[in-house]
């Protein structure tokens, strides 16, 4: 026995259909993800690099990546980044990225600039198989005298300011040089063009 709906019916009967397609589609799409995600396990990151340094002396910063059973996770991408304020607004500065090797590890090598107490942080973001970690390390800075050393804005060797007022006049002199003979050749133009009454 074939069911039939004739006419418009026919339509509305697909419309309905193909909107209950999407709708169960949807939900299967909105409800998969977080489904996934609450399956997946958690790694663990620990970050490590000494407790002390000087400003302006380059350390090394390390954070070991392993799953839930203690395990390597290879290949895998951490940042570090370094928690700053400026004028009382948080935010993290980005001090690099590294990706793990066989034993977990990511390196990156810090030159601290920052006196005082640095907190900085070693973050997995996910993938596939894990869920995101991070951990977090203080690191203690001392003062290590002047970073930074102020330069001229130029130097070039023998250039002085006498140097530098006989360039400027030299271009002046030409200039107004130049204006004088275009001056002049205009004249002249002018002049022979009266002289033979054009």
């Amino acid at each position: 026995m074939t069911f039939c709906v004739p006419g418009q019916k026919a339509v509305v009967w697909r419309l309905f259909l193909i909107a209950g397609l999407l709708a169960v589609t949807a939900a299967l799409w909105l409800i998969g993800p977080s489904t996934a995600s609450a399956q997946q396990p958690e790694p663990h990151i620990t970050i490590g690099f000494q407790e002390e340094a000087t400003a302006g002396e380059k350390i090394a910063v390390a954070a070991y990546l392993q799953d839930p059973v203690g395990n390597p996770i290879y290949d895998a991408e951490v940042s570090f980044t370094l928690d700053v304020e400026f004028l009382n607004v948080a935010d993290n500065l980005e001090l690099g990225t590294a990706v793990t090797n066989e034993e977990g590890l990511a390196l990156i090598e810090y030159e601290p600039r920052i006196e005082g107490a640095n907190n900085i942080t070693a973050t997995f973001a996910g993938d596939d198989v894990f869920t995101p970690a991070a951990a977090v390390g203080q690191l203690d800075v001392a003062s290590g005298g002047q970073l930074y050393r102020e330069f001229r804005p130029y130097r070039i060797p023998g250039a002085n300011v006498w140097m530098t007022t006989a360039v400027i006049a030299t271009v002046w002199v030409v200039f107004i040089v130049s204006l004088g003979l275009i001056g002049w050749a205009n004249y002249r133009v002018r002049s022979e063009r009266s002289g033979s009454g054009v």
